[in-house]
């Protein structure tokens, strides 16, 4: 039978349930099949597995849409020829893992893809990976593709290396090979990739190492070659007030006259409570060469004393402002929005926000990679930690939605999912002008779902909070708050909320408090909500329609430090524990509040094995 390949692997990888210490794969053909077998002292056919796509170096020996004939490996190996390449590019810990074809069908192969694919919480319209995905980093898109890497430990390994997917649409993920290898540092730890014409720029933390620098420039960025003096900004020795600077997570970008890269740290102290925000600033003209030239930013009146500047990206974003979206070991994802001048290469913030609204620890949202593609979007992908403290955590990691980041005319930040989420639409039920009363609760009948997006227009008339109840059991022991809050006072912000107290009868769960967002409702009273359920993830994105500067209690000099919010967003994970949980409902406290329109699309899986799940 012919069949249409309609996405592809690349020997991947050590996602498997296969030992980590494989010898090299041996590359067979046979009737326009490829396929690999690992072994150590000898093998069969039933240890091969079909390959989608093979690149060697700069020779793409099998690539994708190719008509090939689907067929599994016969007892031996009789009648297989062994391709001859020169495999130093390829490291002994890459095996191949399975398939796809054309009609949506995946053999699911080892233990762990059999126990994802029947994890209840598993997401099926976002990103995740066979065995754990840590730290979004270098996100970019190169010659058609996006590509994303994380931080990822292989089974028994024991050190972090970059694992690798790749989308060219930035809504169908696929696995490949890890991109980046400890050698002479004991971890690849965080970092972000510049794009050129030629090749793809990585710069990453090498633990115990510095910073150091990697390119690759083949079309699926499997062939990284590392500059051969990393690190090329290395670490320093410091004081107890981490002078002269901090070497650790960077981002890298290029200006007319050179390179320039942050190390994204802290500074005035290693005691975690008193330590200061820092990014300081590096330039280069020929990747080599680096030379410190001064803090781009140390902070401690935006951010809380205490916070760090970990895993940065510094883009334009519009307005002729940038914003420096990073990480915080103490309250996680948050970002600057300001002015950089580029001729003393110094930023000055105007505000400062959050994307994490609530505790440090399980189920937040994390580091964020970012980057400008070719259609000009700045676009971002962020992490989210898994919120069990079963061995189940280790698996359960994801990637947020692609979110598109644009500054409205208040230049305030705008966070929405890009434009490709919606091609995952299927089934849609609308309802228009759904009163709801005071101090009740009203059951939706006809929408439920536990993988589905919501995109509806609330007017909060007379309450003081409106909301949903989602993931909602029959009974209510089980459900998750998302509400906005009206303090209706004129300076200051409202409030959008995730409240996950009530989401699960499981006793295993990491204890959080309500992800608790600023958000400034209209002057009319109206917000519009997306929000997108994915098993047990939530992301949330709110709108007031309305675009004025306005800042919390201005002062001369000071009027940019405490905006409101005209948009916001907020992400929570929950563990509902009853199959049933799917449910949805709505409630007004202290008033009066109306759906002018509320539509629902349940979603379709982007993970053939999770299809089964559509609907429920």
């Amino acid at each position: 039978m012919i069949r249409q390949i309609l996405f592809y692997l690349c020997l991947c990888c050590v996602f498997a349930s296969l030992s980590y210490a494989l010898d090299t794969p041996k590359i067979f053909t046979k009737d326009n099949v490829l396929a690999a077998g690992c072994y150590n002292d000898g093998f069969s056919s039933s240890d091969m597995t079909l390959i989608i796509q093979l690149t060697v170096g700069k020779d793409v020996i099998f690539d994708e849409g190719v008509e090939v004939k689907y067929h599994v490996p016969d007892e031996d190996v009789d009648g297989w020829t062994e391709l001859e390449f020169d495999d130093t590019n390829w490291k002994k810990d890459i095996t191949s893992i399975g398939y796809g074809d054309g009609d949506d069908n995946t053999e699911i192969k080892s233990e762990t893809e059999r126990g994802w694919a029947s994890d209840p919480y598993r997401p099926i319209y976002h990103m995740s990976s066979l065995y754990g995905m840590g730290d979004a980093n270098g996100l970019c898109e190169w010659q058609g593709r996006y590509h994303l890497f994380y931080q990822f430990g292989p089974p028994g390994a024991n050190r972090v290396h970059w694992g690798h997917c790749y989308s060219e649409d930035l809504v169908h993920w696929h696995d490949l090979p890890p991109a980046l290898y400890p050698d002479t540092e004991l971890h690849c730890f965080s970092g972000q990739c510049s794009v050129e014409d030629e090749r793809v720029i990585a710069l990453y933390h090498g633990k115990m190492s510095g910073n150091s620098i990697a390119t690759a420039s083949d079309p699926l960025l499997l062939n990284w070659k590392k500059h051969p003096n990393n690190p090329v900004i290395p670490n320093v020795e410091t004081n107890q007030y981490e002078q002269p600077y901090n070497v650790f997570d960077p981002c890298i970008w290029k200006e007319e006259d050179g390179y320039y890269s942050i190390s994204g740290t802290s500074a005035n102290g290693w005691i975690r409570e008193r330590r200061r925000s820092a990014s300081h600033l590096f330039y280069s003209q020929d990747l080599t060469h680096w030379e410190y030239l001064h803090p781009l930013l140390i902070d401690d009146v935006f951010c809380d004393l205490g916070e760090d500047g970990a895993v940065p990206n510094f883009l334009p974003i519009g307005n002729g402002k940038h914003i420096l979206l990073l990480f915080s070991h103490k309250r996680s994802a948050r970002y600057y929005i300001g002015e950089y001048d580029y001729g003393t290469h110094r930023f000055t913030p105007e505000y400062h926000g959050r994307i994490n609204h609530g505790t440090f620890g399980g189920g937040m949202v994390s580091c964020p990679s970012a980057t400008i593609d070719s259609r000009g979007r700045l676009i971002a992908i962020l992490n989210c930690a898994d919120g069990r403290q079963s061995e189940e955590a280790a698996s359960g990691l994801c990637m947020t939605l692609p979110w598109h980041l644009t500054l409205k005319e208040d230049n305030a930040l705008a966070m929405e999912p890009v434009e490709e989420v919606k091609n995952l639409r299927a089934t849609h039920t609308r309802l228009t002008d759904i009163a709801v009363s005071a101090n009740k609760e009203r059951v939706l009948d006809n929408v439920a779902g536990k993988a589905i997006e919501i995109d509806m227009t609330v007017e909060i008339g007379t309450a003081r909070e409106f909301g949903l109840y989602v993931f909602r059991s029959p009974d209510g022991d089980e459900r998750t708050k998302i509400s906005i809050y009206n303090h209706r006072h004129g300076k200051t912000n409202d409030s959008l909320q995730i409240d996950t107290s009530y989401s699960s009868l499981r006793t295993d769960l990491v204890g959080k408090p309500p992800e608790n967002a600023p958000f400034r409702l209209s002057s009319d009273g109206k917000v519009r909500l997306r929000i997108f359920l994915d098993r047990s993830l939530i992301e949330v994105f709110a709108d007031n329609g309305e675009c004025l500067p306005e800042w919390a209690f201005p002062r001369n000099g000071i009027d940019k430090l405490f905006p409101l919010f005209s948009r916001q967003c907020a992400v929570a994970r929950v563990y509902p524990l009853r199959e049933e949980s799917n449910g949805i409902s709505l409630f007004a406290i202290g008033g009066e509040a109306k759906v002018v329109s509320m539509d629902v699309w349940q979603m379709r899986s982007i993970w053939q094995e999770l299809k089964y799940r559509e609907g429920e």
